[in-house]
């Protein structure tokens, strides 16, 4: 299945998200780590489309989610500078746009290598929190771990 750029973009404003988590992680250097992942979620049915994805984007795994639903996860930095060089060249079109950019601004910082200090992890947790995101109650007490230290 070959799939066009123009198809790409459309299929992750409806069906992909980005995603950026801190958890406590003792091994790190300030104990945490920052998690930054590009998904899309489909039926198992179309589980096609998945690997279609990860072929168009060269990385990622697929693997079942929740249920009957299977997902494309891409974690590795280096593969979502790669996806983030994708969605600059083809800008997605719905609101999702705005989280990318976040998304794309904290994995930069990351590739400058600023989440293993105190103060660019609280700069990237400060973008993360504008983010649509559901842990930002995490994402709160980390900052607040990391301010207290």
């Amino acid at each position: 299945m070959d799939l066009s750029p123009d198809w790409v973009v459309g299929f992750v404003d409806g069906e992909g998200c980005f995603h950026v988590s801190v958890n406590r992680h003792p091994e790190m250097k300030l104990g945490f780590q920052v998690l930054p992942e590009f998904v899309v979620v489909q039926h198992s049915n179309d589980r096609s489309l998945l690997f279609a994805l990860k072929r168009f984007f060269g990385a990622g795994t697929v693997r079942s989610n929740h249920g009957d639903r299977d997902c494309l996860r891409i974690r590795k930095l280096d593969s979502l500078q790669n996806v983030c060089d994708f969605f600059m060249r083809h800008p997605l079109k719905s609101r999702k746009n705005v989280d990318f950019r976040k998304f794309r601004q904290i994995v930069l910082m990351m590739l400058d290598k600023k989440h293993l200090n105190v103060e660019g992890m609280i700069e990237i947790i400060d973008v993360a929190l504008e983010m649509n995101s559901l842990d930002r109650p995490r994402l709160l007490e980390v900052r607040s771990a990391l301010l207290n230290g």
